[in-house]
């Protein structure tokens, strides 16, 4: 269960409370001065960070989140991604096919829009097709 932090707006006690998510938002009464009865304020928790999970330990490992496993060294980890049939992203690799889909999806706009624009003005698809569509082998 999550562990929740709260503050008293009085007298500033702070308090850790494990609680279930969906009563997150119930606030708890202040045990340092009971004359607070509008309950205490949620604090902005920093998650705990733990070896194990991070790998930030000579014996944990190194954990990779993306493929769910602790790895040894680097020569494990190339292992599983060739038996995974997995490689390493090159830099800029993402950013690359990001903007490729992006300008895909501009063109498709495009010829949305020309479409919709030729279709209006003659009240023919077959038209509107054509003249969106071009066919390479006419």
């Amino acid at each position: 269960m999550p562990l929740y932090e709260y503050k008293c707006p009085v007298c500033s006690t702070r308090m850790e409370v494990i609680r279930p998510y969906e009563k997150r938002d119930i606030s708890p009464l202040c045990p340092g001065c009971m004359s607070c009865d509008q309950g205490m304020d949620r604090l902005v928790s920093v998650p705990a960070k733990t070896a194990f999970a991070w790998g930030d330990t000579p014996w944990a490992g190194r954990r990779d989140r993306g493929l769910n496993m602790v790895f040894r060294d680097k020569a494990h980890r190339d292992q599983v991604m060739k038996q995974r049939g997995l490689r390493q992203l090159e830099d800029g690799e993402v950013e690359n096919e990001q903007r490729r889909v992006m300008r895909e999806h501009e063109q498709h706009n495009a010829n949305v829009d020309k479409f919709q624009r030729v279709l209006q003005d003659t009240g023919s698809a077959t038209k509107a097709m054509a003249e969106t569509f071009p066919d390479p082998e006419l």
